[in-house]
Formats: C-alpha cells, sequence, structure tokens
C-alpha cells in the first residue's frame, strides 16, 4: 500500500457523495441558506471545498491551480486570484454566483484530478517532505510538510462534505442526504 492510499479512498468517496448531492440542484437551490440568513449555502460550500482542493493539491504538484489553468474562474465570473473562500464576510457569501450544478461539480472534478495526480505519485519517503509555501498563504503553513498538508485538506474535505449532503437533505426537506 502507498502512502496516498486511504486519503486516495476517502477523496473517491467523497467524489461521490459530492456528485449525488448536487444532482439535479436548482441554481435556487444551490444559493439556499438553509440553516438561516447566517449559513452558507451549498453552491458556496461546494466551492470553497472545490478551491481549496485545488490550491493546496496543485502546490504540492508544483503546478498551476486548475482555477487558473482551465480558466474555472471565467466560468464563475471571478478573478483569478480571488482566493479560496476563507475569510469571506457572510456578504460575500450571499453574493456568490455557483452558475449551475453542473459547473460546480465541474469544477470539483478539475480539483479532484489534482488531488488524484498528486496521492498516485505520494511515497512513504515524501511524506515528510516540506510543502511549498503558497502564494499569499501567509505563516499558517510554513512548517507543514506533505503528511500534514494532506491530513488537514481532508479533514477540511471531510468536514464541507458533510455540510453540503446535511444542507442538500434540508432543501429538498427530507433530512439528512444519506451517502
Amino acid at each position: 500500500m502507498s502512502a496516498g492510499t486511504i486519503p486516495q479512498a476517502a477523496f473517491d468517496r467523497i467524489d461521490g457523495v459530492m456528485k449525488r448531492a448536487l444532482a439535479g440542484l436548482t441554481v435556487e437551490q444551490l444559493r439556499t441558506q438553509p440553516a438561516g440568513p447566517e449559513s452558507n449555502p451549498i453552491g458556496w460550500i461546494a466551492w470553497h471545498l472545490s478551491r481549496t482542493h485545488d490550491t493546496n493539491f496543485s502546490n504540492l504538484l508544483g503546478q498551476e491551480q486548475a482555477w487558473v489553468a482551465e480558466q474555472w474562474f471565467e466560468r464563475f465570473g471571478l478573478p483569478a486570484d480571488c482566493g479560496t473562500g476563507n475569510g469571506d464576510s457572510l456578504d460575500d457569501v450571499r453574493a456568490f454566483d455557483p452558475i449551475d450544478a453542473e459547473t460546480t461539480l465541474g469544477h470539483w472534478e478539475a480539483a479532484r484530478a489534482r488531488s488524484r495526480a498528486f496521492l498516485e505519485a505520494l511515497t512513504d519517503a515524501d511524506l515528510d517532505t516540506p510543502t511549498p509555501a503558497r502564494p499569499n498563504a501567509g505563516p499558517a503553513n510554513t512548517q507543514e510538510t506533505y503528511k500534514l498538508t494532506v491530513a488537514r485538506v481532508t479533514s477540511d474535505t471531510f468536514q464541507h462534505i458533510g455540510q453540503i449532503a446535511y444542507a442538500r437533505g434540508l432543501v429538498d426537506r427530507h433530512g439528512w442526504y444519506g451517502v
């Protein structure tokens, strides 16, 4: 078993949940704040999850983010350097346009391709390699290793896919949207 096998399996499972959770949602549903006016809508959470995934794994690969290289920023009508949504105000979140479920899912798939490529090549010997500093990331990741970066992104991704699945259930008014 390689070092990337377990996170790869986790992200494959998350991929299935993402596809089921976004399937058939309208733009209105993607924008709905299902837990009240201060909650995050499904479309924004999915975009944020995908941007974070893309940013981190593109950095680990030493590649330009799919967001820029594949011009996802243009499809979403946002600047190439818009960030990942960390620190967005509630007004920023409300103003976000998810475009549609297919575009949102396509962006996730582009980000997932980055993590798949990195994790397929990851070896045990790579785990303690220092993670390159991300542009504009500040000091938070200056001491991270590949192992810690993968663990952090995996944890964040699990949290957000759970939020998306739960929010989908609220939007559909049937409770938890199961995996």
